[in-house]
Parts: structure tokens; sequence; C-alpha cells
């Protein structure tokens, strides 16, 4: 659930690493459409996905996570903010072995995760080579 076609750029580029995605549905919140409207396009989708199924937002507080919110005190989903590749592609790895909450934490740590200063990282991976030998 993005602002925009987010969500969707993020699926297709996922399936550029990891192949076709099954069951990931994704819901562009476009300009001019109400809540309501939004709502009722997601529930389509909601009365059939399975117990334990997450749902993944762009923006904490915006219209998407506010929707979500609201969607899993009526079905038994999870729901995250601050969707990125690396979380899509965890969901996926991971679909198969936890569900729920347990996702839900798995996929935060590793959205945490994938937020780096890649030239500081990568200097401190080179320095700590050199300190090790290598």
């Amino acid at each position: 659930m993005t602002h925009g076609r987010v969500g969707e750029e993020l699926v297709n580029s996922a399936q550029m690493i990891l192949g076709p995605l099954k069951d990931v549905y994704t819901f562009p919140l476009l300009t001019g459409m109400s809540p309501e409207e939004y709502r009722e396009q997601i529930v389509k989708v909601m009365d059939m996905a399975p117990e334990g199924s997450i749902i993944m937002t762009d923006l904490f507080g915006g219209t998407t996570s506010n929707i979500a919110a609201l969607l899993s005190q009526k079905y038994r989903v999870s729901a995250v903010s601050g969707v990125n590749m690396a979380m899509l592609i965890e969901a996926d790895l991971l679909r198969n072995s936890c569900v729920g909450e347990e996702l839900a934490n798995a996929l935060i740590a590793v959205g945490k995760d994938s937020l780096k200063n890649i030239v500081r990282t990568l200097e401190e991976r080179k320095n700590s080579r050199l300190v090790q030998g290598g």
C-alpha cells in the first residue's frame, strides 16, 4: 500500500531479482482517490487473504498506514510501514517459514539493517580488512 505507484515499481524491481512473486498485490493510492474508495479496493483482496498475511505500507501516519491499521482490526494480519526493496525480498523468502507478528518483526529488522551510509560502510569494511591483515 503506497502513495502513488511506488509499490508497483518495488514489486517489478523485486521480480527482476526473484522472478515472479506469488500472491503479492499492490494498492496505489492515487490522486483524487478517497480513503473509502481506496479501502474498498483493498478489502476485495483481504477477504481472500490467509490469516497471518502481512500488509506493507510506505509511510507511517499516512493514509496507507492508517487504512492498514483499520484493516488489521478486521483481518488477522500484521502491518508494517517503511516498505523497501530489502523488506519485500525478505518477505518473499520468509513467507513459508513465518507469518504474522514474527514475519513483521523480521521485516522491520531487515528494513532497518538495509539503511546504510554506503561510503562509510565500505570504508569501515576496508579498514577492518587492513587491521585483520586482509
